[in-house]
């Protein structure tokens, strides 16, 4: 078949992502933090940008600013945003200039100013201390794990590479206190570090090493597991010969690899007696033996039954435990009280509090005249405009292409479009706040029990926008309400059908469910079946055993067996 080329004209649609376009869709997702630092970032790249004048410093406005602050804190939205019915009205206006050239700027700032603009950075506006300390200032920063294990590591008398080696494995400690890297992939990937400890061996400078259990060298902690490394990868293992106890290097180790890891697991089991007990562990088994050999209970009978009846230890099966070690029923329970006592995550006191992390809500949804109305949040908010100095410059510059003019223009027409982009995310978040509030209007009257099934496509057929639009602009947006703050995402639930075409909300069965749990009988708590049963029975609520057991994972809540109080 011979070949040949020729020219054909062919019409075809479609979509270009302008730089503009992308733009625009970036700040549907942000949040308001990173919305903040963009557009602090833009203020430094972009010239012709500033910040809008502090209408704070008028007379008369601090008292408008005191009384913001006190309605934020009695649960009542902001005045500076209190005006619902003109919002749409001001955006409709702006939408009807198609030439962005021919924006009346001034009267575009003052809309934004009463309409949800973007205001100073202070949230106490009522304060005249610009040279006050900031909140991070003020606030005690909380010691972390690891400056708590680097502190004692510095307080041991250690060699520089026993040092070296152990803020490795300090940094390769999780928050809960768990070393999830096991000593060969630590020597692996720090290639240096293993050649060093092998040269000190060689010229005869190592302490002499303990006996070590080979078994924990291949091992770390994941998720909650021991988890070895796949065995059928032979770059990634080494084995162990049951004659002499050393291990035999597969592709090509160093010689006198063992010794290495002899050295890192010498170093490790040191850091295992840092405070807080049980720290550096790779299992929670070991992590219990850890806690009971400090204790002084290494050969007892609760270290017998950490290490060897770990999962009947699990399951609470007590007798089986007894029958196991050939002991008492009175001596098993004494120690599975003392192994109940220990700290299953050593690192838990130091894991920040999560109520040092506060939410800014980005809207309102208030009650005025017993009406709910939705207002947005500007307090904070950067207000934005265009330099009159560099629109007046670009004006009066002659046309003759300079550089410099077309630099100005430049500048000029992004700002416009960021101010454009900012301005219809506020909006897009007014409007699907809006149309949160028509569907989830018996929540907000009586609470989570009546927060009805809802999706995506219901709000973008509502406002007329595409799914992909509500789902970016609902993403770390949080909403201020009678019930409490909530990301915008939280009103969307999926449903369980009850036939007839009603539906029930997934989260108000989650409710439910914990309720259920936190009044229960410790001694006797509910199976999944027995929960299914009694929301039927009391709620009138059909749900398979099934499904309240997904929920009752989602929620973190124990099967009934792992529950039940046996004292």
């Amino acid at each position: 078949m011979a070949m040949q080329m020729k020219m054909q004209m062919k019409m075809s649609q479609q979509l270009i992502m302008t730089p503009q376009l992308q733009q625009a869709i970036k700040l549907l997702q942000l949040s308001r933090v990173e919305l903040e630092e963009l557009i602090e970032q833009t203020l430094i790249e972009n010239p012709v940008l500033e910040e809008g004048i502090d209408m704070d410093s008028f007379p008369g406005k601090k008292e408008e600013s005191q009384e913001t602050t006190e309605a934020s804190e009695t649960s009542e939205t902001p005045d500076v945003v209190d005006d619902t019915e003109n919002y749409e009205t001001a955006r409709e206006k702006e939408e009807e200039s198609n030439d962005q050239d021919e924006i009346d700027w001034q009267q575009y700032i003052e809309q934004v100013e009463q309409f949800g603009g973007y205001q100073d950075r202070r949230y106490n506006s009522s304060s005249d201390d610009d040279d006050s300390p900031s909140l991070e200032a003020t606030t005690a920063k909380s010691e972390s794990l690891v400056d708590h294990l680097t502190w004692q590591l510095d307080m041991q008398d250690l060699s520089p590479l026993e040092y070296e080696t152990g803020a490795y494995l300090i940094g390769n400690i999780n928050n809960d206190g768990f070393l999830v890297t096991s000593v060969y992939e630590l020597l692996e990937s720090q290639n240096n570090l293993c050649e060093k400890i092998i040269e000190k061996h060689n010229l005869g400078e190592l302490k002499v090493l303990s006996e070590i259990d080979h078994n924990l060298l291949n091992l770390k902690f994941e998720s909650g597991k021991i988890s070895p490394k796949n065995k059928n990868k032979k770059d990634d293992s080494f084995e162990i010969d049951p004659e002499n106890k050393s291990p035999e290097i597969i592709h090509e180790k160093p010689e006198n690899f063992y010794i290495a890891c002899a050295f890192v697991e010498n170093v490790l089991k040191k850091i295992q007696q840092f405070n807080p007990n049980g720290v550096g562990a790779r299992s929670l088994q070991e992590c219990l033996l850890i806690q009971l050999e400090i204790l002084g209970d290494k050969e007892s009978l609760s270290s017998r039954i950490v290490k060897q009846d770990m999962q009947l230890l699990e399951s609470k099966d007590l007798k089986k435990i007894a029958r196991r070690q050939k002991q008492d029923i009175e001596q098993v329970i004494e120690s599975y009280r003392l192994i109940m006592s220990l700290e299953p995550k050593p690192g838990r006191e130091f894991i920040s509090n999560p109520s040092h992390h506060y939410i800014i809500p980005d809207v309102y949804i208030y009650q005025k005249d017993d009406e709910y109305k939705v207002a947005l949040n500007s307090a904070g908010m950067p207000r934005l405009r265009i330099s009159n100095y560099y629109k007046d410059l670009s004006n009066n510059m002659e046309d003759d292409g300079s550089l410099t003019k077309d630099y100005i223009l430049e500048k000029v027409k992004a700002g416009q479009w960021l101010l454009k982009s900012i301005e219809q995310r506020q909006k897009t978040i007014y409007r699907v706040t809006k149309s949160i509030l028509r569907f989830q209007k018996k929540f907000f009257d009586q609470g989570i029990h009546f927060l009805r099934p809802l999706v995506l496509k219901d709000v973008a057929e509502d406002i007329d926008v595409h799914e992909s639009t509500v789902s970016r602009i609902t993403t770390n947006k949080y909403v201020h309400t009678p019930q409490g703050i909530f990301e915008l995402k939280y009103f969307f639930t999926s449903g369980i059908d009850q036939g007839g075409g009603d539906a029930v909300s997934s989260k108000r069965i989650k409710d439910m469910i914990l309720q259920m749990v936190q009044k229960e009988d410790l001694k006797s708590p509910y199976t999944d079946l027995q929960i299914a049963d009694i929301l039927e029975r009391q709620s009138g609520i059909k749900v398979a055993r099934r499904t309240v057991a997904k929920y009752r994972e989602a929620l973190n809540i124990l099967p009934s067996n792992k529950r039940k109080q046996l004292f």
